[in-house]
């Protein structure tokens, strides 16, 4: 017994140690709890749980509160999660028990409950295109639910039904992973071949020279949404998706929950981001550019961004301004422009002139306008950052459209405001993309401004460096 003990234990420290149970303490603690209790030979009830992990009343009611399931569904996650990756070698598992507050060590081929093991999808290129029903920004102070719930059905039901949820999401991660992997490959393994004389043209612009000419490697950050789950406290089910700008990854919701223990049990990380659908066109005309010399060319996710790799690498974002995150800070530190009251909108700082996306409602044989942002600017380490961004997935497109088109590149660089200064490029140009039925009929110059860079850079790396977890 005090061997297996022991092996719990270490098993524990291991999983602590690799961050698979995330920021938050809470996670943690509810292990600690059930090893101890494994110790003492009994297994806890939800009220033991909630009180001794939780620090709740002896008047909580399980019936009513959902919370120490919710934790424990998600222990019993992360625990799978680690024993998929970074612990794939280890000889003697710890398992959570269905059904009961155990704890116990199991082999690597013993099957939980007789499920079949399913092979994890990486986190850093699981993201799927999922439609999003979302939206208000959480309140830290009170949160009232948008809607209710149906009525819980019986628990083999609700398992069935996690289950099937589960496996559409992975199999929905694995189709986009094959997408994007598909499209990086192909270029990876054939486009570095002779490229289009087109290709190469736009490659030697100046705009793109500063990127392509040297060894350093270039990172591309396509931007994608974190999206979490609100949990019904009366059956642990979850009733809607939710999208929140101050929420981007599962570091942030544990933060979220840290500061605010009155929301433990509320959310839950489902693991689960998704890609607005021109993400995937504007990358395949900027890789077309990128791939006309050998340097290596990673992509990421924004909510995988890590805040080191913004030095060692050339950087280009493709994604809406609203998915900027990390960046956000940089690409605004020196614009004459700035977010209005919400993404769809930017405001001209000097003249007061707002430009505001019509593309958020659309509608097949609707006419839209939209606005396609390009900047660019030196990094803090000799590197070069290259911003194709849009309100909306027609402005995004069409930024990419202009950086990888020889006209149009040509056009954008008789029209740099930076051209009488010396130095790499440091500018911000704004586009108004006019269209109807999903289609972009024709782009116009409304918006350019020469970039201080040692505004960008002026102590706020430093800062951005020191808060990097």
């Amino acid at each position: 017994m005090n061997e297996e003990l022991d092996l719990l234990r270490e098993q524990a420290r291991k999983i602590e140690k690799s961050g698979a149970l995330g920021r938050s303490r809470s996670y943690a603690r509810l292990l600690e709890f059930l090893i101890d209790s494994s110790q003492a030979g009994r297994v806890p009830k939800e009220l033991e749980i909630a009180m001794g992990v939780f620090g709740k009343g002896a008047d909580f009611d399980p019936s009513q509160d959902s919370m120490v399931r919710v934790y424990a569904h998600n222990l019993r996650q992360k625990l799978e999660h680690f024993y998929a990756t970074d612990g794939r070698a280890e000889s003697r598992r710890l398992t959570l028990a269905r059904g009961e507050y155990r704890v116990s060590l199991s082999a690597p081929s013993t099957a939980t409950n007789g499920e079949a093991a399913v092979a994890p999808v990486s986190p850093a290129t699981s993201q799927a295109p999922v439609p999003l029903a979302v939206t208000t920004p959480i309140d830290a102070t009170s949160h009232t639910p948008s809607a209710s719930a149906p009525p819980a059905g019986s628990d083999t039901a609700r398992e069935v039904a996690s289950s099937r949820v589960l496996l559409g999401r992975r199999l929905a991660a694995a189709f986009a992973l094959l997408a994007i992997g598909a499209l990086v490959g192909f270029f990876a393994a054939g486009a570095r071949q002779p490229a289009p004389s087109s290709a190469q043209v736009v490659a030697a612009s100046p705009i793109w020279a500063g990127v392509l000419a040297d060894d350093m490697p270039i990172l591309v950050v396509i931007g994608d949404y974190y999206i979490f789950g609100e949990v019904d406290k009366r059956d642990g089910d979850i009733k809607r998706l939710i999208r929140d700008f101050t929420v981007n990854s599962n570091k942030d919701l544990d933060e979220l929950v840290m500061y605010h223990p009155d929301m433990l049990g509320r959310y839950m990380d489902l693991d689960l981001t998704y890609l607005p659908r021109g993400s995937a066109l504007a990358l395949l005309n900027v890789l077309r550019v990128l791939y006309t010399t050998s340097k290596p060319v990673r992509v990421v996710s924004m909510s995988e961004l890590s805040i080191a790799d913004l030095k060692s690498n050339h950087v280009v974002y493709i994604g809406y301004l609203s998915a900027l995150d990390k960046l956000e800070d940089f690409v605004f530190a020196s614009s004459s422009l700035t977010i209005g009251s919400t993404y769809d909108e930017l405001r001209n700082i000097e003249s007061g002139e707002t430009y505001t996306s019509e593309a958020g409602m659309p509608e097949t044989h609707r006419s839209y306008r939209d606005y396609g942002f390009i900047s660019t600017f030196p990094g803090p380490n000799g590197n070069q950052f290259v911003i194709i961004a849009g309100t909306r997935d027609p402005g995004m497109v069409e930024a990419a459209h202009v950086l990888s088109d020889p006209v149009l590149v040509r056009s954008l660089e008789s029209a740099r405001p930076d051209k009488s200064t010396s130095g790499p490029p440091a500018f911000e140009m704004l586009y108004e993309v006019a269209g109807t039925a999903r289609t972009n009929l024709d782009a116009m110059l409304v918006h350019s401004a020469k970039l201080d860079y040692g505004q960008i850079w002026g102590g706020n790396f430093l800062h951005a460096e020191a808060v990097e977890p």
